[in-house]
């Protein structure tokens, strides 16, 4: 898509036109009368840049017969290198980094209230995708204390979290 510089630049003169006869017209000086021209010509010139250096992205463009292929933006021929990153392979991550990827903050600053034996017990049931009976077998413990304590940390959370997330997370 094209940028026709001399039609946006008379219909920028026009509308310059009209604003300063107001702003004359109200008594407004020429120095910033001239500060509004040079912004809008300075905005006129971003639009020119934005739509001269920017590649359209049609995903109808891209595709063969009745289906849409994002794969064959020539975007991604140009950029590939920077539009790629390397997944790290979960070994890499340490166990309790699960933790750190928690995005909402409420979230966040409770799990950070916990004590270990919590967090370790959470991470159990999380990360290992364990049930409260594997769990109560690794820490220990009966599956009803394991019970009493899951049930604990839900009256916390539901205490900490607006209700618009209580939703999601209460169960």
């Amino acid at each position: 898509m094209g940028f026709n510089y001399g039609l946006n630049r008379k219909k920028m003169d026009k509308e310059f036109a009209e604003i300063a006869a107001i702003c004359r017209a109200d008594g407004m000086t020429e120095g910033k009368i001239a500060i509004i021209h040079r912004l809008m010509l300075d905005i006129l010139n971003s639009d020119r840049r934005f739509y001269t250096h920017t590649q359209s992205y049609d995903g109808l463009q891209f595709s063969k017969e009745d289906k849409t292929n994002e794969g064959c933006s020539p975007l991604l021929g140009k950029f590939r290198e920077q539009l790629s990153v390397i997944q790290m392979d979960i070994c890499e991550w340490g166990y309790m980094d699960w933790l750190d990827d928690i995005d909402t903050p409420e979230i966040s600053v409770w799990l950070k209230s916990l004590d270990n034996d919590d967090i370790f017990m959470l991470t159990l049931l999380v990360v290992d995708c364990m049930k409260q009976t594997e769990v109560a077998k690794i820490l220990d413990k009966h599956d009803s204390a394991i019970s009493r304590k899951m049930k604990r940390l839900r009256k916390s959370l539901a205490k900490v979290l607006p209700e618009r997330l209580k939703r999601d997370y209460i169960k």
